[in-house]
């Protein structure tokens, strides 16, 4: 937990923010709204990046010990 970035950080409340995004009632019934599906891509990429900073912070620790 010590180890974590601002920048890392900053990805969780982007994460947060575009799950609450994709989550919102659509304003019409007609199926996905497009921003919700901008949001959904966005969420994929984010959630990548933060996989691969806390995997990069595990290795190291354990290249440590």
């Amino acid at each position: 937990m010590a180890t974590r970035s601002n920048s890392l950080l900053r990805r969780y409340d982007k994460l947060n923010r575009l799950h609450g995004e994709i989550m919102q009632k659509p304003k019409q019934n007609s199926g996905q709204c497009v921003h919700s599906l901008q949001a959904f891509k966005k969420y994929i990429k984010t959630f990548r990046q933060i996989v691969l900073v806390e995997n990069g912070d595990a290795t190291f620790k354990y290249t440590q010990l």
